[in-house]
C-alpha cells in the first residue's frame, strides 16, 4: 500500500482509490459535493481542492482537486494549506450565489450535506446582493418534491439516475449558469429508484413528499435498525417515528437506506422506501375485534361474512384461553396457519402452541414447493449463493424467468452495474481508474453479456445483450439446452428451433469463458422446472471449472425461505389442510391465522372449504383484508418497525430488526398475544408453561435454534437483552432530540417515562449510547460535523467497506445435498382457440400485499389489467385499453387489455397481487378464457 504525506502525517492507502477518498478513509475531513462512493468522480464541484507537492523541498506546491487526483507513493498533500482552504471557501460562495438561504423552511436542514460543507470550509459571509436566479419547480409524482432553486449543480442526481439506475426522464438542461435537473415535462419520476435522489441530492432539491405529509427534523426521529419487508432481497432499512404532539398515536413517518456492505449497500428501491405508510394507514387494525353476536337488521356484509365490534384487550384473551383449556381437555382441535410475512418468532410461537401437526405455512402446494426447491438446489456445495458485491462482480449473467426490477429490484440495480464489467476491463487495460467515472463511461463497446429468458423484462431491457421470451415451461426447456451443451453433449439443444440453439450455444460458450459467472431465476414464474433449470446451470459450469458458480434465487416474499425450514417436502400447505378437514368426522375446530390473508394465497373456493370447516377463526393481523371478514376474533399485530425478530433472506441469510417505536392502541407482536393466551388459562400444561414463560423476543430466537439446528445462527445475529455498553443501553432518538415534554402537553405537562424495551438492549429515548462507531445497533448516523447520510464513512472499513463491528453475515445451516440429475420436459397446456395460459406478471407498486396500502404507492398502482399478444388480440378482436371479462376456474375479473409485443402466443400476463385481482394470483399459471364486457357493464359507447 503506497504511504503518503498529509499536513505531516504519514498514512497507508489504498492506491486504487482516489486523493479525496484515501482522505475521508483516514478521517481527515476534506469538503466535496459530487463525488459519492457508490458513482466515483468526475470532477464538477471543485469543491475537494488540495495542494499537491512536487517533493518535500517544494514550499508552494500546486492546487489539485482531490476526487481527481490518483495516489502515489510518497506523495505530500496539504489539506490545511491556506490557499486551499481560500480556494475552497470561494467554491463555496460562489456556489451558494443564487441558493434561496431557506434552511428554517427546507426539509433537509439539519442532514444537508451542503450545509456541513459550507460550515466545514468556515464561510460565513455572503457578499452577493443582487438578484438571484430562480426555477420553476416540477411535479415529479407523489413520491419526490422538487426545489430546483437549491440546486448546486453537482450532477448526482443524473448521475445516480441516468448512469447508475438506468432511467431516461430525469436529464440536465440548458446551459452556462441556468442548468436544470428534471424532466422534459412534469409527471412521475418512471425509475424505480427515483427515491434515492432525496439521499444522493446533497441540498435539498429532492426530497421525500411522503415525509412531507409528516415531516419532522431529523434529531427529533427515533430511529432503530431494520429491515425492508416488501421483498426477499432483506434489504436493511432506518424507519424513523416520532410521536403526533396532538393525542395522537406514535407515526412511522419515513425509512432511509441503512448501510449493508452485502445486501443494499448505498441504495434502496422506491417500493422499499415509500411502501413504509402502510403502518400508518386507515386499514390498520389497532384493537382487538370480535364477531358481533347480536341479531342486525341489516348489513352489506356477504355470506358468512362477520360484522366486528371492539372488545377490551383482557376479555379478547380470556376467550382464547377458554379456547386453549377446551383443547387441553381434548374437547377441541386447534390448528395454526403461518405466514412468509412474519418473523420466524411469530410462526415458531404458533407452531410450540398448536403442534408440530397442526401447524401450516398458509402456502399453496405449488407455492411450498417452490421454496422447497429454491432450498435444495442452495444445499448443493457446487452453487454459491451471491451478496450484491458478487453479483455486480459477475462478467456474465444468464436469468432465467424472473423480472428483477419487479421482484427483486436491488438485484437489479446490482446487475445493471455489473453489466458494466466488460468496459471497466478495458478501463484497466488502458490504465484508467475505475473511480474516474466519466473517462471510463466514454469507452465504447458491449456491456458484459447479459442473456435473459423469461415473460417479461421491465428495467434491464437495455443492458441485456440478448432476450428470449416465452412461457416458463420452454424456458426450463432452453435451461435444461445450456446445461447439457455445457456438459458438452448437444441432444437437447437439437430440439430447439435454429435460432434458440445458436442462442443457447452462445450463452454456453459465454458462461464457461466467464471467471465470475451468474445464474439468477427464482420463484415469480411459479414454475419448479424453471428453478430446476436453473440449479442444472450452475452445477454444469461449476463440474467444469471445477470452481463454485454463483447462483441467486429470489423468493417472494421477506421470511418465505425461513418458513419453508418448519415443513419438510409435500406438507403443511392448504390443499393438504382441506383434505385433512373434510370427510371425517372431527372435534370442534379453531382455526389460528397468523399474518395471511388466504385469499391470496388459494382460489377462493379452497379458502372458503377450508373456513367453513373451522367453528370459530382468530385472526393475528396489522391490516384489514378478506380474510378479516371470516374471522371470529381479531388481535392487532405489530408491523416490522413496531417489533422485534428475523427474518431469513432469499440467500439464507439470518438478519435482526429491532422496534423503531411501540405501536398505537393494543398493537404487540403475533407471539405476545399467543404468550398472554397461554398464561391466562387457569390449567397450564407443561407445554403452555413454556410458552407463557416467554418475556422477550431473544427467549423465542434462542427456542427456534434449540429446537431447528438450522437456525443456529439466531442465537449470534443481535446480542440479547441484557447487552450494555459501559452499563448503558443503545439510544434509540439522538442527542439533540426536541420537545419530549412539549409533545404530550396537550394532556399533561409533566414528562412521562419513556417506554421500556423488554427486547432489545436498546431505549426508547435519548439516554444512552448513541455513537454508531460503538455498535451497529446505533441507526441514527451522525459524526461530529456530518450531520447528513454522507456521514456514514465514518463507520465503515475503507469507502465501500463493511460497517466497523458488523458480524456476519450469518447464514443458516443446511446439511450439504447435491441435487439429482433432474429431468425437464414441457408440461405446459396444449394451446387452445378458446382459452389462453394465464402466466404470472409484476409490478414494483401493487404486487406487494403491504406496500399497496401505503397511501403514495396506492395512488399510482395500475387498474386491473393483463398483457396479450398482438397477434392474439387480433384474433380475439381485442382493442388497447378495452375492457374484458377473464374467466377461471369459475371466477371472472374485470380487467383492461393491452397489447404488448413480447408477451409469448397464446398466453396472457396477469398481474399477481394487484389490488382487483389478488385472488387470481394463485392459479396463475392456468387457463382463462376471455369474454367483451357488454357496453352496458363497461360504461363506454360501444
Amino acid at each position: 500500500m503506497p504511504t503518503i504525506t498529509i499536513d505531516g502525517e504519514q498514512y497507508q492507502v489504498d492506491d486504487d482509490q482516489n486523493l479525496l477518498s484515501a482522505c475521508l478513509a483516514q478521517g481527515i475531513n476534506l469538503p466535496y459535493f459530487c463525488w459519492h462512493p457508490a458513482m466515483g468522480s468526475v470532477g464538477a464541484c471543485r469543491q475537494c481542492a488540495v495542494v499537491e507537492y512536487r517533493d518535500a523541498e517544494d514550499q508552494r506546491g500546486r492546487l489539485v482537486m482531490g476526487c481527481m487526483t490518483p495516489v502515489r507513493d510518497g506523495g505530500i498533500y496539504s489539506v490545511n494549506a491556506e490557499n486551499a482552504r481560500e480556494f475552497r471557501g470561494g467554491i463555496i460562495e460562489d456556489l451558494m450565489t443564487n441558493h434561496p438561504h431557506d434552511c428554517p423552511v427546507c426539509e433537509e436542514g439539519g442532514e444537508c450535506h451542503l450545509q456541513d460543507m459550507t460550515e466545514m470550509t468556515g464561510h460565513t459571509n455572503r457578499r452577493y446582493r443582487g438578484s438571484k436566479r430562480t426555477h420553476r419547480n416540477q411535479y415529479l409524482g407523489p413520491f419526490i418534491n422538487h426545489e430546483m432553486n437549491r440546486c448546486i449543480a453537482c450532477y448526482r442526481c443524473t448521475r445516480f439516475y441516468r448512469d447508475y439506475a438506468g432511467g431516461d426522464d430525469l436529464q440536465p438542461l440548458g446551459r452556462n449558469n441556468q442548468v436544470y435537473f428534471g424532466r422534459q415535462r412534469d409527471g412521475m419520476l418512471e425509475n424505480g429508484f427515483s427515491g434515492n435522489l432525496v439521499e444522493v441530492c446533497p441540498t435539498g432539491v429532492f426530497t421525500d413528499k411522503t415525509f412531507s405529509e409528516h415531516f419532522v427534523r431529523k434529531w427529533d426521529l427515533q430511529s432503530a435498525p431494520s429491515i425492508c419487508e416488501h421483498c426477499a432481497v432483506g434489504c436493511n432499512t432506518a424507519p424513523g417515528a416520532r410521536e403526533a404532539g396532538n393525542g395522537q398515536d406514535a407515526l412511522l413517518r419515513r425509512v432511509v437506506n441503512l448501510y449493508n456492505r452485502d445486501i443494499n449497500g448505498y441504495f434502496l428501491c422506491d417500493r422499499g422506501r415509500f411502501g413504509y405508510d402502510y403502518v400508518n394507514s386507515d386499514a390498520r387494525i389497532k384493537k382487538v375485534l370480535a364477531a358481533r353476536g347480536d341479531e342486525m337488521i341489516g348489513s352489506t356484509a356477504g355470506a358468512g361474512d362477520r360484522v366486528h365490534g371492539e372488545v377490551h384487550p383482557r376479555e379478547g384473551v380470556q376467550k382464547f384461553a377458554e379456547i386453549l383449556a377446551a383443547v387441553q381437555r381434548g374437547q377441541r382441535r386447534l390448528i395454526g396457519i403461518g405466514s412468509t410475512r412474519s418473523s420466524l418468532e411469530n410462526n415458531f410461537a404458533l407452531r410450540q402452541l398448536v403442534g408440530g401437526g397442526n401447524f401450516y405455512s398458509g402456502l399453496s402446494a405449488r407455492d411450498l414447493e417452490l421454496l422447497h426447491l429454491v432450498d435444495r438446489v442452495q444445499r448443493d456445495d457446487r452453487i454459491h449463493s451471491p451478496s450484491t458485491p458478487d453479483i455486480e462482480n459477475a462478467d456474465a449473467i444468464l436469468i432465467l424467468g424472473e423480472d428483477l426490477d419487479n421482484t427483486a429490484p436491488r438485484i437489479s440495480l446490482a446487475v445493471r452495474q455489473a453489466a458494466r464489467n466488460r468496459q471497466k476491463q478495458q478501463a484497466k487495460k488502458l490504465k484508467i481508474p475505475l473511480w474516474q467515472d466519466a473517462s471510463v463511461r466514454q469507452l465504447r463497446g458491449e456491456h458484459s453479456p447479459v442473456f435473459f429468458a423469461g415473460t417479461e423484462i421491465s428495467g434491464l431491457a437495455d443492458v441485456a445483450n440478448a432476450t428470449l421470451f416465452d412461457a416458463p415451461g420452454q424456458i426450463a426447456l432452453f435451461a435444461d439446452a445450456i446445461a447439457q451443451l455445457i456438459q458438452g453433449s448437444d441432444a437437447a439443444a437439437m430440439d430447439l428451433a435454429a435460432d434458440r440453439r445458436e442462442l443457447a450455444m452462445r450463452t454456453a460458450d459465454t458462461l464457461l469463458a466467464a471467471k465470475n459467472p451468474l445464474i439468477i431465476s427464482g420463484c415469480s414464474s411459479r414454475y419448479g422446472d424453471l428453478i430446476r433449470g436453473a440449479g442444472k446451470v450452475a452445477t454444469a459450469i461449476a463440474n467444469r471449472t471445477a470452481t463454485n458458480c454463483a447462483l441467486y434465487l429470489a423468493c417472494p416474499e421477506v421470511n418465505s425461505l425461513g418458513l419453508a425450514q418448519f415443513f419438510s417436502p409435500g406438507r403443511g400447505h392448504l390443499e393438504q389442510l382441506t383434505q385433512e378437514l373434510h370427510g371425517k368426522e372431527r372435534d370442534p375446530l379453531t382455526l389460528v391465522v397468523l399474518e395471511n390473508d388466504l385469499y391470496r394465497r388459494a382460489d377462493p373456493q379452497t379458502v372458503e372449504r377450508i373456513l367453513s370447516c373451522a367453528d370459530e377463526v382468530i385472526l393475528l393481523d396489522s391490516l384489514l383484508n378478506s380474510t378479516v371478514k371470516r374471522a371470529d376474533l381479531i388481535f392487532p399485530a405489530a408491523a416490522t418497525a413496531e417489533s422485534q425478530g428475523s427474518y431469513i433472506n432469499s440467500n439464507g441469510q439470518t438478519q435482526r430488526f429491532y422496534a423503531v417505536y411501540e405501536g398505537g392502541g393494543y398493537i404487540q407482536e403475533s407471539w405476545r398475544w399467543l404468550a398472554d393466551a397461554a398464561s391466562f388459562c387457569e390449567q397450564i400444561t407443561a407445554d403452555l408453561s413454556v410458552i407463557a414463560a416467554w418475556q422477550h423476543s431473544m427467549d423465542l430466537s434462542e427456542a427456534v435454534a434449540a429446537e431447528f439446528p438450522t437456525f443456529e445462527a439466531l442465537e449470534k445475529v443481535g446480542p440479547d437483552e441484557d447487552y450494555r455498553i459501559d452499563g448503558l443501553k443503545v439510544a434509540r432518538q439522538g442527542h439533540r432530540y426536541s420537545g419530549r415534554t412539549a409533545v404530550r402537553a396537550k394532556a399533561e405537562v409533566a414528562e412521562f417515562p419513556p417506554h421500556l424495551d423488554p427486547d432489545a438492549p436498546m431505549a426508547f429515548s435519548m439516554e444512552g449510547i448513541q455513537s454508531p462507531g460503538a455498535t451497529p445497533l446505533s441507526a441514527n448516523i451522525w459524526s461530529p460535523g456530518w450531520n447528513s447520510n454522507q456521514s456514514i464513512f465514518k463507520f465503515q472499513q475503507g469507502i465501500g467497506g463493511a460497517r466497523k463491528g458488523a458480524k456476519g453475515p450469518f447464514k443458516i445451516r443446511r446439511q450439504s445435498q447435491s441435487i439429482p440429475d433432474w429431468t425437464i420436459s414441457a408440461a405446459e397446456p396444449e394451446q387452445d382457440e378458446e382459452q389462453l395460459i394465464t402466466l404470472p406478471i409484476y409490478r414494483m407498486f401493487g404486487s406487494d400485499e403491504l406496500s399497496a396500502s401505503a397511501a403514495a404507492i396506492a395512488s399510482v398502482i395500475e387498474v386491473p389489467f393483463a398483457l396479450i399478444n398482438r397477434a392474439d388480440a387480433e384474433r380475439l378482436g381485442v382493442q388497447p385499453s378495452q375492457l374484458w371479462r377473464l374467466h377461471t376456474d369459475g371466477n371472472s375479473y374485470s380487467l383492461r387489455m393491452h397489447v404488448s409485443d413480447t408477451q409469448p402466443p397464446g398466453t396472457l400476463g396477469v398481474p399477481c397481487g394487484l389490488p382487483g385481482l389478488e385472488a387470481v394470483s394463485s392459479q396463475l399459471p392456468g387457463r382463462a378464457q376471455l369474454k367483451p364486457l357488454p357496453a352496458t357493464e363497461t360504461g363506454e359507447t360501444p
